[in-house]
């Protein structure tokens, strides 16, 4: 059986705060997602290592279960990448010592992660009542860890709500799993995920995946604190002499007047008509102007450009 180096798998020191554990693992999850290398085997299995790593070091018992392996190990008390569990026998713990007898056992469907960890922490036929002596009371059935993780959400999905997959890695590996979007749905709210979560420790039940909604821009529209964003495109002499121009919005058309000098980036606001916020009341829409030119020019617009220029010549000279 292979040792596993949970810190190194992580790259933290054994000295690292949980804090410091919790946001490298949140930063190797998220360059490893499935999500983000679709049949990527290779990437797969990097994010099951890194989320068995996790499982251990992000668990106060079990950090403190395994600190004592990993010390044995380096020490080499109890051999190195290839050392076997039976090797513990016969370990000295206090006046007297103890003894106990390793079996290789059934756990279950644990088939995401390591022997290493199926073996010390998943609960399933493996040291006796000596490894219990040894850390204090054995594996006790334990619900996993909650677990949360951010998800990008386009603005107009999140404005009209909807269902979304995501890929999540369980103990028997990855799973495509569906949820509904709430329309409306606000950056930084969370969506629960029952049973997606850490593993259970003997026994125990599952903790519960948290999807913390990240809203990103879509079709052309963005979220600016409760207002839509949208930038639309004014001919010059539509910007020179004001106009009107059909709008499409997420759930219906408006015509928006162009007011008469309006220069390129400038900004036109309509009211309630932007993204519902908490309280069902809508922000704003606002309309970033941008002056663009017509693709094709026919003779005759070219012709009243070329007019256009000398009269400006002309007063400029004036």
């Amino acid at each position: 059986m292979e040792f596993k180096d949970y810190y190194a798998i992580l790259g933290v020191e054994k000295t690292a705060t949980e804090e410091e554990i919790k946001k490298k693992y949140r930063k190797l999850a998220k360059k490893y997602h499935p999500d983000a290398h679709p049949g990527d085997k290779a990437s797969e299995e990097k994010f099951k290592e890194i989320s068995e790593a996790y499982e251990v070091l992000g668990d106060k018992e079990k950090r403190a279960k395994y600190d004592q392996i990993y010390e044995g190990v380096k020490s080499g008390r109890f051999g190195g990448a290839g050392f076997d569990p039976s090797a513990f026998s016969g370990f000295a713990s206090g006046p007297g010592g103890f003894t106990y007898t390793w079996t290789s056992g059934d756990f279950g469907d644990l088939g995401g992660f390591s022997d290493f960890f199926k073996m010390f922490f998943g609960g399933g036929r493996g040291f006796g009542s000596g490894f219990d002596d040894l850390f204090g009371g054995g594996i006790s059935r334990r619900r996993g860890q909650d677990i949360e993780t951010k998800v990008q959400i386009g603005v107009l999905q999140a404005y009209r709500g909807g269902e979304q997959t995501i890929t999540v890695q369980t103990q028997g590996g990855t799973k495509t799993v569906k949820f509904k979007v709430p329309a409306g749905i606000q950056p930084g709210e969370k969506i629960k995920l029952s049973g997606l979560g850490g593993a259970g420790v003997g026994g125990g039940s599952p903790g519960d995946l948290y999807l913390e909604i990240e809203i990103v821009p879509e079709g052309g529209f963005s979220l600016s604190g409760p207002d839509l964003e949208k930038t639309i495109d004014v001919f010059p002499w539509q910007a020179a002499l004001g106009d009107e121009v059909l709008v499409t919005t997420p759930s219906e058309k408006l015509n928006v007047k162009i007011p008469p000098g309006i220069q390129s980036g400038g900004k036109l606001r309509v009211a309630a008509r932007g993204y519902p916020g908490k309280s069902g009341r809508r922000g704003a829409l606002s309309l970033v102007v941008r002056i663009v030119n017509p693709t094709n020019l026919t003779d005759e617009m070219k012709d009243l450009y070329k007019k256009l220029s000398e009269a400006h010549k002309r007063s400029k000279s004036r």
